[in-house]
């Protein structure tokens, strides 16, 4: 698997480096560390101005240092490159051009809104990114347990199938969740005649008797992986449910599946990813189709 990690020496980009020490990835592996700095704009070329850009780019560089020599004893001879320019651009730039399958970003760098839950950079990575991304939000020393969110739908059952294909015999839990949603006219309308109220209470059933079917299949096939595999399926609403999983004890990761857009449609990622994204305190897998 050709692996991106995107740094900037926040504590959510150390976090990132770190936890790809032991994250389960498929061999064979292949690192490429990039770190981005952005150079300040001056309409002359003049001394203090070339020693600035020369302290960014050392700075760079010692970032960029620094996880090479962490990760080494895993990934062997890991690449290494500090790219100039917008760090939301040029990482998803970088990752198409090196054909990377597996992207990995701290949840937030070292821009102005720090107090955000999600930074614009993770943020943006993860809407146009060519691949899946792992959003790291505190360190994941070692993945235990993890939640894996699906409802059915093509992304989700390409979360399945990815989550499948990784060596998975250090975690210890896995956790299928599908959340049935009631009908949002039910949701909507205080009063609900009875006959309707039977025919929603009926669909709702069908609804969890599908899911059920579903987490069956994927649980047959990660039964077999060695983590202990737990089926859930419960009425709500998708991301609410979702992050009140990720954000269990003990919880390491979250994984969900995205619709593959087109370049101008990435601009806007599913809402239930979005909000899974942006309220999950554990570690965010988010994998498109």
């Amino acid at each position: 698997m050709r692996i991106l990690l995107a740094i900037d020496g926040s504590d959510d980009a150390r976090a990132a480096s770190e936890s790809l020490v032991e994250f389960p990835l498929p061999a064979p592996l292949h690192l490429f560390v990039v770190s981005v700095v952005t150079l300040p704009q001056a309409l002359v070329e003049i001394a203090p101005v070339r020693t600035v850009n020369e302290a960014l780019r050392a700075q760079g560089r010692r970032i960029v240092d620094d996880a090479r020599a962490t990760l080494a004893p895993r990934f062997g001879d890991v690449e290494g490159r500090v790219l100039e320019g917008d760090p939301r651009l040029e990482i998803v730039d970088a990752a198409e051009r090196w054909g990377a399958e597996f992207i990995v970003v701290g949840a937030r760098g070292l821009g102005p809104f720090r107090s955000a839950v999600l930074g614009s950079v993770s943020t943006t990575v993860v809407r146009h990114a060519p691949c899946p991304v792992l959003v790291v939000k505190r360190p994941v020393p070692a993945l235990r347990s993890l939640v894996l969110a699906v409802d059915g739908s093509p992304h989700s059952i390409a979360a399945a199938r990815f989550v499948a294909g990784l060596p998975l015999d250090r975690v210890s839990r896995i956790r299928l969740l599908a959340v049935a949603e009631p009908p949002r006219f039910a949701l909507a309308t205080p009063e609900v005649p009875m006959p309707l109220l039977t025919v929603f209470e009926e669909e709702l059933r069908a609804r969890e008797d599908t899911l059920r079917e579903v987490l069956a299949g994927i649980a047959a096939t990660l039964g077999g992986k060695g983590p202990a595999v737990e089926s859930t399926v419960v009425v709500g609403g998708p991301s609410e449910e979702i992050v009140a999983a990720a954000n269990e004890p003990g919880v390491d990761l979250v994984v969900v599946g995205a619709r593959g857009l087109g370049a101008i449609k990435r601009l806007v990622l599913g809402s239930v990813s979005e909000r899974v994204l942006h309220h999950a305190t554990s570690a965010v897998l988010v994998v498109r189709t």
